[in-house]
């Protein structure tokens, strides 16, 4: 190996390190309690040279968030792969998400701050990196191959921490990770229009309404309110027992199965 090529492998593993880093304290104080001060000591560099790898803050989180959003996209496209009818896309596309929920949680906890309102985000990067722009930017397609060739073969193996990610700009992260959400979305919504088609469905349902209440949902599993936590444990109904049984009654909500009066 020459040592041009052993640099470049030892500034990416770096980066790994700072992602790590982050992403440890990230999910375990919170965004707006970690600092940058204290992701360099963690990862025993100086700030100046974390400087070198991620520009703010900001683009580190949203490098984290793009780590989650790209493991339950790889779990959506997984199960809605083996699905045929339109209720196994429903069914599968509930699935996907509570499997991701009970077993990345923090993820999915990164994912949902990130859109809480936090952040900004019609207002980040210039906008020639909005996503409809992105999605068919040569940058976009070169990191695709990438992700196609090395980072669902590393999750495959259970190891995401060493999982590579493209060096993008916050703005770019960002729009990687609305593309892939907008993929999502597009899975659920087509499995709708399939019902429609093969009569399972009612006609009259608008298939994007039915996508954006599915995704509030499923979004705010792990955002239950003690509350209303404490009332479904009363009744001895766990999360799982309670996701799926929202999805039978939206299931029901938009059935084209006729009254049984008529």
């Amino acid at each position: 190996m020459s040592l041009i090529a052993r640099k470049e492998l030892e500034k990416e593993q770096r980066r790994r390190d700072i992602l790590n880093a982050a992403e440890k304290l990230f999910f375990s104080k919170g965004y707006d309690n970690v600092s940058l001060n204290e992701i360099a000591k963690e990862v025993k560099l100086g700030r100046s040279t974390l400087y070198l790898y991620f520009e703010n803050k900001e683009e580190l989180f949203f490098a984290i968030v793009l780590r989650g959003a790209q493991i339950l996209h790889g779990i959506v496209l997984g199960k809605s792969k083996k699905a045929e009818t339109s209720y196994e896309k429903l069914s599968a596309f509930r699935d996907a998400y509570y499997e991701f929920s009970k077993e990345y949680p923090d993820y999915l906890k990164a994912y949902n701050y990130l859109i809480s309102g936090r952040f900004d985000l019609a207002n980040i990067g210039p906008e020639e990196y909005r996503d409809e722009f992105f999605a068919d930017s040569k940058l976009y397609y070169e990191y695709k191959k990438k992700f196609d060739e090395i980072y669902i073969k590393t999750l495959e193996k259970g190891n995401v921490s060493n999982c590579p990610l493209p060096k993008f700009t916050a703005s770019q992260y960002l729009n990687e990770i609305l593309v892939l959400r907008r993929e999502m979305l597009n899975i659920f919504s087509s499995a709708v229009e399939q019902g429609k088609d093969e009569g399972i469905v009612r006609p009259d349902v608008n298939s994007v309404e039915v996508t954006v209440l599915q995704t509030l949902i499923a979004n705010s599993i792990d955002n239950l309110p003690p509350d209303l936590k404490d009332l479904l444990e009363s009744q001895s109904i766990s999360q799982e027992e309670f996701l799926r049984d929202v999805g039978e009654l939206m299931g029901y909500m938009v059935s084209n199965r006729r009254n049984k009066n008529e």
